[in-house]
């Protein structure tokens, strides 16, 4: 198995995890589900340092990405607290 595909199990094992752990505490906020995959995703990048120059790519986009989500998350949040 190549690097890629422990990474992608990895973090296929601590999605489905987290997400049986926050539906047996009923948690059905939308927002907190995708602040704990970010961070997952976040540590789990950390943890597997040696991808090649397209996955660290890749991977750096989808950071991007997640990270743009989270900070409208966040927007939305403190729109719904002031008003």
């Amino acid at each position: 198995m190549r690097i890629y595909h422990h990474y992608l199990m990895t973090l296929a094992f601590l999605f489905c995890g987290t997400t049986v752990v926050l539906a047996v505490g009923n948690k059905q906020e939308l927002d907190l589900y995708f602040a704990v995959f970010f961070i997952e995703f976040l540590v789990t990048t950390l943890f597997f340092p040696y991808m090649d120059r397209r996955a660290r790519h890749l991977l750096s986009l989808m950071g991007y990405i997640m990270f743009s989500g989270f900070l409208i998350i966040i927007a939305i949040k403190i729109i719904q607290f002031s008003a």
